[in-house]
């Protein structure tokens, strides 16, 4: 699930602004992924599709999103090497943004493998977590990355809000969809 995650987020604009070398960037990706996801196993809920290809990694908060990762600030340097002050930055900005306030749905990340992408899976995981969020009359918010993946969220029901530039890198695009 690490290398899905890191292969499949690898090409975005926010991923090419935190880590510039395509080939540092696969390395820095899969040790934040593997920092970052057994926290959601955890405390959050990790959906995978059947066939391994894809993967959601979602919590359900109350307000801000702060996972508490044990040594985190040193875990953070390891994986990111050069890299750790875009990461400091994304992760500020982003809790900035971060709805308050209000009980929700937090889909932290979603990737399927590179060679799957348009086959409906990051869909089928998306609906998937949905009816659960739905059954439990909560809203669900996200960052997109960029335009292409806002578009796949857009079809499944999230409205766009203002966009926000992390540092001075590329915009997010935060969504929030209303329980249907």
């Amino acid at each position: 699930m690490i290398a899905v995650l890191a292969a499949a987020l690898d090409d975005t604009d926010i991923a090419r602004w935190l880590v510039p070398d395509r080939a540092e960037r696969a390395d820095v990706y899969r040790r934040y992924f593997a920092l970052v996801t057994p926290w959601f196993f955890d405390n959050g809920t990790v959906d995978v599709a059947d066939d391994r290809s894809g993967a959601a990694l979602w919590a359900r908060i109350d307000g801000k999103f702060e996972p508490d990762i044990a040594d985190y600030d040193q875990e953070l340097a390891h994986a990111c090497g050069p890299a750790l002050g875009r990461f400091l930055q994304l992760d500020e900005d982003m809790h900035e943004a971060h709805p308050a306030g209000m009980r929700h749905d937090y889909l932290a990340f979603l990737g399927v493998a590179p060679d799957r992408q348009g086959h409906g899976i990051g869909s089928r995981l998306l609906q998937a977590h949905h009816r659960r969020s739905d059954r439990d009359r909560l809203p669900a918010y996200l960052e997109a990355t960029g335009r292409r993946n806002a578009a796949l969220y857009a079809r499944h029901g999230y409205a766009e809000n203002e966009p926000f530039h992390i540092g001075d890198g590329p915009p997010l695009y935060p969504m929030l969809r209303q329980p249907q």
